[in-house]
């Protein structure tokens, strides 16, 4: 941790990238996972529909992860 010149600790900030592209592998690998266990959809194949769930959990995983990246960055502030 680096210090200030008047001698106090710098808080951490969180490497937002890291947390959004993390919680959108982690969304898309979840929804995927999800479309394959679950039954199959009348029109669309099963690729189609681990594609389409997983684009969905992406979107979801990045925004949740953003949102845990804004808090944590809001809480090592407030502390400082």
């Amino acid at each position: 941790m680096t210090t200030s010149p008047d001698g106090r600790s710098a808080p951490r900030v969180p490497n937002f990238k890291r947390f959004l592209i993390t919680g959108a592998l982690l969304g898309f690998v979840v929804g995927a996972v999800i479309s394959l266990v679950g039954d199959d959809v009348r029109g669309y194949s099963a690729t189609t529909g681990a594609l389409f769930l997983g684009a969905f959990g992406a979107l979801l995983g990045a925004g949740l992860a953003g949102i845990l990246g804004i808090l944590l960055d809001r809480s090592g502030r407030r502390s400082s």
